[in-house]
């Protein structure tokens, strides 16, 4: 006890002492430790949760809730009782035993709902459950898309009917919930999903299909009920895409002659979408061909008997030929490409050339120069043979050139040029600030360490050396002969000053010796 008051003594002596700096560190010091000691307990104490479901009903999430709290399992619930989250490292372990237990029972069923043995089941909840499990396989197909993060299908199946013209026609509608980095799903994946539909349902046209998003936003296109606007928009997009390819031809071998910039090609390109069926019956007078013939031959025979011993006969053999003919005739049957190109517009610009030249000033500067009209035509043959140019067509070409007005792109060339060397510039200074900061106040707390560690020294002294005491009558020893050391005198070397002393002392003569000979040299 005696001890710990020492203690504490010395430890208020050392603080009165301490300065106003010395003081705040050392309060620091101690603040410090004690925030880092409760964040680390803290984060070894902390759990981590990961969501077990989401979007839950509020009878799911009680049954949930109800086995975790049987089952001694640590959950938290947020989203408004929707989302239930348990450690991450129960996740897996939690979901799996749920699985067993037939938990959660909402989501996607699928086929696996008839495995399950229910006799006497009437023909309305077979279709029931057959029509939910059609749409549990369908959502589950159209989630596999890595746009698409939801879904739902509802199919309507409408009643078998006696009469055809009272049959009305199977309808669907999909809601999706796409990812957050995507907007919209393209029109081949809009068509796609519509005919996945409508290929899974008998009965069920794309037509008969809606698609919206998770906003309300409708996705289908109406292609399919409105022919003539598909048509259009498909017209469109094959014209978009011919005069892309033909532009991008020409502009890689511009590119590769000229280089980048140097050249701007735009292809207007006219084409021919309509679908003309042509059927026609050709006769050829000059070379006729015989369809049938028909010959009919006749014989009359006469006979005369003048008497006993003199009898004549007489014969007459006719033959009829009916012959009929039929021209020749050639049918055709002809049906027109749908999209061949009528005509082609090429517009080709071309920038000069541009040479050093000394002004006024002495100074070099980029001077204008126009291409020859040789170069424009070998050019303009380039261009012309790729993009397939066709003077029967009535292809026309126009090919100028001109000088591009760089000095905007130069400006803002030159703009950016600046922007990434000052920040290049002040990301090093920032990180030579830091640096010098960092140091700094490595220096301050190494130097105030060495002074508070060497004041808290003198709170707890070194053990005492107790020397011998000298006989004495008085047996009294002064006080400060307690606390002195031995001192051991230090060995040191002989320096090359005290070799010559201890020379000159034993061999003067050699000595004076040497003096004289550097005197004389």
């Amino acid at each position: 006890m005696n001890d710990v008051k020492q203690y504490f003594s010395n430890l208020m002596d050392y603080v009165s002492r301490m300065t106003t700096s010395q003081v705040m560190m050392l309060f620091g010091v101690i603040a410090g430790s004690i925030v880092g000691i409760v964040l680390v307990v803290g984060w070894l104490g902390t759990v981590s949760y990961t969501p077990l479901y989401s979007n839950l009903d509020e009878s799911e999430a009680g049954e949930v809730i109800g086995y975790l709290t049987d089952n001694k399992i640590q959950y938290n619930i947020t989203n408004g009782g929707k989302t239930i989250e348990v450690p991450t490292n129960d996740v897996y372990k939690t979901r799996i035993s749920l699985a067993s237990q037939g938990l959660p029972r909402g989501g996607n069923i699928g086929y696996s709902i008839f495995d399950q043995n229910n006799l006497g089941m009437t023909d309305f909840l077979q279709n029931l459950n057959f029509r939910r499990a059609l749409e549990g396989e369908l959502t589950k197909t159209i989630m596999q898309l890595n746009e698409v993060k939801a879904a739902r299908v509802h199919i309507v199946m409408p009643k078998e009917r006696l009469f055809k013209k009272d049959s009305q026609h199977a309808t669907a509608s999909v809601v999706l919930k796409l990812r957050g980095g995507t907007s919209s799903l393209s029109v081949h994946q809009i068509k796609g999903i519509s005919h996945l539909v409508a290929s899974s349902v008998e009965g069920l046209k794309p037509s008969n299909i809606s698609i919206i998003d998770y906003n309300g936003n409708l996705l289908t296109s109406g292609s399919e009920s409105d022919p003539l606007a598909g048509l259009s928009s498909s017209q469109l997009e094959v014209r978009k895409k011919v005069e892309g390819y033909l532009q991008e031809k020409a502009q890689s071998m511009m590119d590769d002659v000229l280089g980048d910039g140097k050249s701007v090609i735009r292809v207007t390109a006219d084409l021919n979408f309509q679908q003309i069926e042509r059927t026609s019956e050709i006769f050829d007078a000059n070379t006729p061909s015989i369809r049938s013939e028909e010959r009919v031959k006749s014989t009359f025979s006469t006979s005369d008997k003048s008497d006993e011993t003199n009898e004549s006969s007489e014969e007459d053999n006719n033959e009829t030929v009916i012959t009929n003919y039929e021209l020749n005739k050639t049918v055709e049957h002809l049906v027109n490409a749908v999209g061949s190109i009528d005509r082609v517009s090429i517009a080709v610009m071309i920038d000069g050339k541009y040479v050093p030249q000394e002004n006024a000033d002495g100074e070099t500067e980029m001077v204008y120069q126009p291409r020859p009209q040789e170069e424009l035509d070998r050019l303009a043959a380039i261009v012309k043979n790729a993009v397939g140019f066709d003077t029967q067509r009535n292809d026309q070409i126009e090919m100028i050139n001109i000088a591009f007005d760089k000095q905007d792109l130069t400006y803002q060339q030159q703009m950016l040029d600046d922007m990434y060397t000052r920040e290049f510039y002040t990301d090093i200074a920032k990180k030579v600030g830091y640096f010098l900061l960092i140091a700094f106040l490595l220096f301050y707390f190494k130097k105030k360490s060495k002074k508070l560690f060497a004041a808290m020294a003198t709170i707890a002294p070194p053990p005492q050396v107790q020397r011998p005491q000298p006989s004495t009558h008085a047996g009294v020893v002064a006080e400060e002969d307690e606390f002195l050391e031995p001192i051991i005198p230090e060995k040191r070397e002989a320096k090359l000053i005290d070799k010559m002393q201890e020379t000159a002392k034993e061999e003067p003569e050699e000595i004076a010796r040497v003096i004289k000979t550097m005197m004389v040299e």
